[in-house]
């Protein structure tokens, strides 16, 4: 069964919908800090970043969290039960980073529903927090988006100490590389890179995501909220096609080595790979051309290439597939051709435990499970099950929209997302209690 609201988003307790409004009034104060006016841009270590850390910051220590701010901008409030030496921890985080022009909820959202969770849990009439056999940190990473230096889930593998020293050379859109970057914030790159995690060996219990679906199914079913299954694998590359660059007007077209022409018929092959991969998406969304003339044939075009699968085997396919397409496409019309890797995150499958609790916390809340799907999108998560059980569940995206200033949530839906989260914990807090939840051997993690 799937839990489908009604049009007041089956939320129950009128405190946790005036929690959800606080939600959705700091996700717009939030989204009024970025870079650029007139839009939402908000990259790692930058002028904006700092201060949307400051204000995440503030609202953690408002809610009686211990608040750290780390050397690349991951932002952690620490909660711990009365009289608790070393407990394990329960982790619930996303991103405060955007991409260009972005909307106010992706990331975001996740972040400020961990808050408004712990404001629930610690309030003076409540019982919830201090008995817990656990305690919770809200995580909001930095830098998840790879909108800078081609990088992304910055702050997650900081965490999770997989940032090696070699990437300290990446340059972003203006040459600066992320080693520079943290030194004109003030920090010493030899801080961030090769560093150890954050948690120790078996510390954190599980990584909990929530997080707005960034896609239509949901909102399809006229769902509010998803339980995430897995997370799709991603293959980001840079191509090169190199031809000669030539006058426009005096150039046969028999005797030409378009680069461009070249990048086109590449970009329908993926596009064509992709239609006939179940599953499978694949996207060209960067192309520069060189030298970019209107009389000048073009002479070296680089794109980018973003290739997905739920499914790490036909992933992999999938990518030789296209590879091998581009490789063809080149050689018959006598270009160079060079393929950098820039990422390749294998799927995860979210824990078979954490998907459980958040099961039976809707079973409780709403009378029914909730509907699985699968992410294809790039999450924290991803990075967060190398350390620990990982799970996610999704609130619906109104016309599935996302990366887009146009990107909204229900506040309703907002309202059961809180619910849900407050009984994902106590769920897991009996299980802990009477021993049915076990360690890492169990977890589901990667492919």
């Amino acid at each position: 069964m799937t839990f489908r609201p009604g049009p007041g988003g089956g939320e129950r307790d009128p405190g946790q919908a005036a929690r959800a409004s606080v939600v959705l009034e700091r996700c717009a104060e939030l989204g009024l800090v970025s870079e650029e006016p007139g839009n939402l841009t908000r990259r790692p270590l930058t002028t904006a970043a700092r201060e949307a850390e400051r204000l995440v910051a503030s609202w953690m220590r408002d809610a009686g969290g211990q608040v750290t701010i780390d050397p690349v901008g991951n932002v952690t409030g620490r909660w711990r039960p009365s009289g608790a030496a070393i407990v394990p921890v329960i982790v619930i985080g996303s991103h405060i980073d955007t991409v260009r022009n972005a909307g106010r909820f992706d990331g975001p959202l996740g972040v400020l529903l961990g808050i408004a969770l712990m404001e629930t849990l610690v309030t003076p009439s409540s019982s919830l927090f201090p008995s817990q056999p656990f305690g919770i940190d809200v995580v909001a990473f930095a830098g998840e988006e790879g909108a800078r230096f081609s990088l992304p889930f910055l702050g997650s593998r900081m965490i999770v100490g997989d940032l090696p020293v070699e990437l300290l050379a990446r340059l972003d859109d203006e040459a600066v590389s992320f080693g520079q970057a943290l030194r004109d914030v003030g920090i010493d790159p030899e801080s961030v890179a090769g560093q150890r995690p954050a948690y120790a060996p078996d510390e954190v219990l599980l990584y909990l995501e929530p997080h707005i679906e960034q896609g239509p199914v949901l909102d399809a079913a006229g769902e509010a909220i998803g339980v995430v299954s897995a997370i799709a694998g991603q293959t980001r590359r840079r191509v090169t096609l190199t031809g000669r660059a030539n006058h426009a007007g005096t150039t046969p077209m028999r005797l030409r080595a378009d680069a461009l022409a070249g990048a086109a018929e590449a970009v329908l092959a993926v596009e064509r790979v992709a239609r006939q991969t179940p599953g499978l998406v694949a996207t060209v969304g960067e192309l520069k051309v060189s030298p970019g003339s209107a009389n000048v044939i073009p002479g070296e075009v680089t794109f980018s290439l973003d290739i997905r699968h739920a499914v790490g085997t036909t992933l992999q396919q999938a990518v030789r597939i296209i590879i091998d397409a581009i490789g063809s496409i080149a050689g018959s019309r006598g270009l160079g051709v060079d393929v950098d890797g820039v990422m390749d995150v294998a799927p995860v499958a979210c824990d078979p435990r954490v998907i459980d609790a958040i099961h039976e916390a809707s079973r409780r809340t709403f009378g029914s499970e909730l509907r699985e799907v699968v992410s294809g999108a790039g999450h924290d998560a991803m990075v967060m099950a190398t350390i620990a059980p990982v799970g996610m569940f999704f609130v619906r995206s109104p016309g599935g929209i996302s990366h887009h200033p146009d990107e909204s949530v229900i506040e309703a839906d907002v309202a059961v997302a809180l619910g849900l989260l407050v009984q994902t914990v106590q769920v897991v807090a009996e299980r802990v209690r009477s021993g049915d939840w076990h360690g890492m051997a169990d977890a589901g993690g990667r492919e």
